[in-house]
């Protein structure tokens, strides 16, 4: 690659919208990015020494963050030592609500440098099993440049190679999906989750790719939603994911990819006259339609005994603001419920929220954190679920059968910090559609 080309890349990969990603190892070309005003970007040394000879990089797209591990294989192409350093650009996480994280930087321009990111959270690198230090270096804003307008900045490293040595570096991390939330009355949308990634920051390092694997997992979202956005014939779809192979591969700017790992989402709520009394609201994901519903029987192993004019039934989740507790003695795994739908008909999936409702009680009691489902005796799947009140999207993939009876068993929990009794609360089942219903929306 010409020095100019190289130029131009370092400008093109600092300069992203809201969820860029960049990769690695890159971001960043040796010189950095100088002009008129001497604005200088992060200066690696000698990367130009260093082939990355395999990359194999696994990203496992969960329903709120994507969890990335990235083996190298990196080789030292000079018969001297040699003392690399490098860093991993990251992106900034512009004030915008709906990121589930706790915290939010202040809009752009109200800060000088950058604090530790959101972005690229648990960033650890190794140098075979032993864990190689890691510094975070902002990046100081400039009204100069604004190619470094969303560049929070980079994790260092430093890591020496002998003579012709070869060495196994793993990176590993997590990123949430910055997004956009909106909502009119009880209507919401929600933006697309998207992950992105800068294949073509790989150019400096020696040469090229020696050998490559790129695969996408879906992890709890479905599959059938995991698309890659581009690069157009480069990925191939294998099992419930998709995989991208290749040797001796100078990578692009054209070859940097997205994937979206969740549509833009549309939530309706039911109130007209007109409606169906027993839809309770209606959910567009992309162009595919469900219907909303707590139209069924349930039944628990065990349900907890009422406490005054409290009690905590099953048919509690049915209901807003009340939830089903189980009643047995321990913490609740093994414990299960039956739902039977009133009518049969294929589901696109099953939602709930985990833990009481009401916030002050919900570390106080026990929460699912692995549950199973199973579907007319034939279909099971297992979902993980992260500790919080949001509402956990189960989907039914692969099964098109309508679904006469689901039975849902707890496996693994979240413990009660005053309680062993495990609730849950407000479950609903989607029903797939072929077009999108008619309803009203709120105004």
């Amino acid at each position: 690659m010409n020095p100019h080309m190289k130029t131009f890349l370092l400008a093109s990969v600092v300069v992203f919208l809201i969820g860029d990603l960049f990769a690695n190892g890159g971001g960043y070309i040796t010189g950095g990015a100088e002009r008129s005003g001497d604005i200088t970007g992060f200066e690696p040394q000698a990367t130009e020494s260093i082939r990355m000879a395999e990359e194999d990089l696994h990203i496992k797209l969960g329903p709120k963050r994507a969890k990335v591990e990235i083996r190298y294989r990196m080789e030292n192409l000079t018969k001297q030592s040699v003392s690399v350093r490098f860093g991993f650009p990251v992106e900034e996480v512009p004030a915008v609500q709906g990121l589930g994280i706790g915290a939010m930087l202040p809009p752009a321009g109200d800060f000088d440098v950058h604090p530790e990111p959101l972005y690229c959270q648990g960033y650890r690198l190794f140098d075979g099993k032993k864990e190689v230090k890691t510094k975070w270096q902002a990046e100081k804003r400039s009204a100069l440049d604004d190619r470094f307008s969303h560049l929070a900045g980079w994790f260092v490293s430093e890591v020496a190679f002998a003579p012709a040595e070869a060495k196994e570096w793993t990176i590993r991390f997590e990123t949430i999906y910055p997004f956009k939330r909106s909502s009119v009355s009880e209507d919401e949308f929600i933006s697309a989750a998207r992950f992105k990634y800068r294949l073509s920051t790989a150019a400096c390092w020696a040469g090229t790719i020696g050998k490559g694997r790129i695969v996408l997992e879906p992890d709890g979202i479905d599959p059938d939603e995991l698309q890659v956005i581009k690069p157009a014939n480069r990925f191939q779809k294998m099992g419930e994911g998709w995989v991208w192979e290749f040797d001796d591969f100078e990578p692009s700017l054209a070859d940097d990819f997205e994937v979206e790992a969740q549509p833009e989402i549309s939530r309706y709520s039911s109130y007209s006259e007109a409606s169906d009394p027993n839809e309770l609201g209606y959910e567009g994901r992309g162009h595919r339609w469900s219907i909303i519903h707590a139209n069924y029987e349930v039944t628990a192993s065990s349900t907890l005994l009422p406490e005054g004019d409290r009690g905590y039934d099953p048919g509690n989740l049915k209901e807003w603001g009340r939830a089903w507790a189980e009643g047995a003695t321990g913490s609740g795994i093994g414990e299960w419920l039956e739902i039977k739908p009133k009518v049969a008909k294929p589901l696109s999936a099953i939602t709930f929220v985990p833990g009481f409702p009401e916030k002050s009680l919900f570390i106080a009691n026990a929460r699912p954190k692995r549950v199973r489902v199973e579907i007319n005796e034939e279909y099971s799947t297992t979902a993980e679920i992260e500790d919080g009140m949001a509402t956990v999207r189960i989907p039914v993939s692969g099964y098109n059968k309508p679904v006469s009876k689901i039975r849902l068993v707890i496996e693994e929990v979240w413990p009660g910090a005053r309680f062993e009794d495990l609730c849950l609360h407000t479950l609903r089942l989607h029903v797939r559609v072929d077009r999108k219903p008619n309803f009203q929306p709120a105004r």
